[in-house]
């Protein structure tokens, strides 16, 4: 299913049924001045709270299936012999997946996690589309204003660009550095 499809399907069908249930907008509209400006200073206006957090389930489970098959894949590509070999020293199943198997399969999922990674910082963008306050959103209202539409699309462009570009940076030296695991 596209992104964008799910975002407006797990919005105005289960969202509207579950955020009102927890009892979220309450929350949001609370009577405390600290927890206000806490919610505002951390995601925008307290009166869309909702929306940003049906914003954010709906990313989690979107990309969860993705990053699950990631690392499944990853340990299921260690060679037998290797989970035999943690048998034969008599390791636990915890020790034997924490000192032998993860340690390979993290230097095998690493570069799809990034790529991942990097593709949801950009697949974010969608949540604008159910007034969250993100980068697009705000970019929307400020070409609306100033009428500078272009000048502010290759501002927004150059953003995204910038972060994926320093995220794949550090991705890249974590590959190079490999990945250790306290023993």
């Amino acid at each position: 299913m596209p992104p964008l499809v799910f975002m407006f399907v797990f919005y105005f069908f289960l969202s509207s049924q579950i955020v009102p249930l927890l009892g979220i907008e309450r929350l949001a509209q609370s009577d405390s001045p600290a927890l206000r400006s806490a919610l505002a200073w951390l995601f925008g206006d307290p009166r869309l709270f909702g929306n940003f957090l049906s914003g954010l389930c709906c990313l989690v489970l979107f990309e969860g299936a993705y990053l699950t098959e990631i690392v499944r894949a990853g340990i299921q590509s260690i060679d037998k012999g290797q989970w035999k070999a943690a048998d034969s020293l008599g390791l636990r199943r915890w020790q034997r997946m924490r000192k032998v198997i993860l340690p390979q399969a993290l230097r095998r999922i690493l570069p799809p996690l990034a790529g991942q990674f990097i593709m949801l910082i950009k697949a974010s963008s969608i949540v604008s589309l159910i007034s969250t306050q993100e980068l697009t959103f705000i970019a929307t209202g400020v070409a609306v204003t100033s009428g500078r539409v272009f000048e502010v699309w290759i501002t927004v462009a150059a953003l995204y660009f910038a972060v994926s570009a320093v995220l794949s940076l550090v991705f890249r030296r974590l590959e190079r550095g490999g990945v250790r695991f306290a023993h």
